[in-house]
């Protein structure tokens, strides 16, 4: 009897072992799949987690995000509303997988580790919003009957007062570095 109940729990765990990995994530072209409906992806890199911070885009092949190291390697969780991957990134290396989007789309997705060299930094643009007005007579049209030209003009206007209202608090704060 006792026997019997060992050769069993042998038979159970060797069940159990053999069925993990089609309980693991799924496969395509030799890559790790992950499945979505929505097009729109949560991310966490490190601590931080962002929701809605990448969107899938099936015309683009493939899909690259590059994530900026600072150390040996990141962590990289991609959270779909179906499926999720974690990842280490590390610095010059691609992770590539596949999302299927709404059970027909397979999109190629790559994400890039960079690191910024120390002697330099990441360009500061001049204004908040760098947008010019479209060349198409369409939206042309619509920039102008809209006036986003000056909203954009008002918005890059409040940023820099923003800036420097920011700027002054920490010179007051931390004194000026």
């Amino acid at each position: 009897m006792k026997t019997q109940k060992s050769l069993f729990l042998a038979f159970l765990l060797l069940l159990a072992v053999l069925a993990t990995p089609a309980l693991g994530q799924s496969n395509y072209k030799g890559l790790p799949l992950l499945k979505a409906n929505s097009s729109k992806v949560n991310v966490r890199v490190g601590d931080v987690f962002v929701s809605g911070f990448w969107t899938v885009k099936p015309e683009y092949t493939p899909n690259s995000l590059h994530i900026q190291v600072n150390g040996q390697k990141e962590k990289l969780v991609f959270y779909t509303d179906i499926d999720s991957a974690t990842y280490e990134v590390r610095p010059e290396e691609a992770k590539r997988f596949y999302v299927l989007l709404n059970k027909q789309n397979y999109v190629l997705t790559e994400v890039k580790g960079f690191r910024l060299d120390e002697g330099k930094s990441v360009a500061k643009p001049d204004k908040f919003l760098n947008i010019a007005k479209p060349r198409s007579k369409t939206f042309g049209t619509l920039w102008e009957k809209h006036h986003v030209g000056e909203v954009v003009n008002e918005i890059n206007e409040y940023a820099d007062k923003a800036s420097g209202a920011v700027n002054w608090a920490k010179g007051k704060l931390f004194g000026d570095q």
